[in-house]
């Protein structure tokens, strides 16, 4: 998790949409890989992906809350 607010903003909680073209654990994983890729470009590459600081470790806690979600998160991002 990136370091941040432990309770974000109403505004930056991420939702997981399972009707969405981008899984939230494809859109996690994409950033992630970003990130660990240009640490020093992590807020460039938040901002890119429509995702704060705060937004981002939303988004991981609700994939975390959801085992299917979890566990895919787990395998796409070895």
């Amino acid at each position: 998790m990136l370091a941040g607010a432990c309770s974000p903003p109403a505004e930056d909680l991420a939702t997981v949409d399972r009707g969405s073209a981008v899984m939230p654990e494809d859109r996690a994983v994409a950033v992630a890989r970003a990130i660990q890729a240009a640490p020093a470009a992590t807020d460039s590459i938040l901002a890119a992906s429509g995702l704060t600081r705060a937004g981002f470790d939303s988004l991981l806690y609700a994939i975390a809350a959801d085992s299917a979600l979890a566990r895919a998160y787990t395998e796409a991002i070895r």
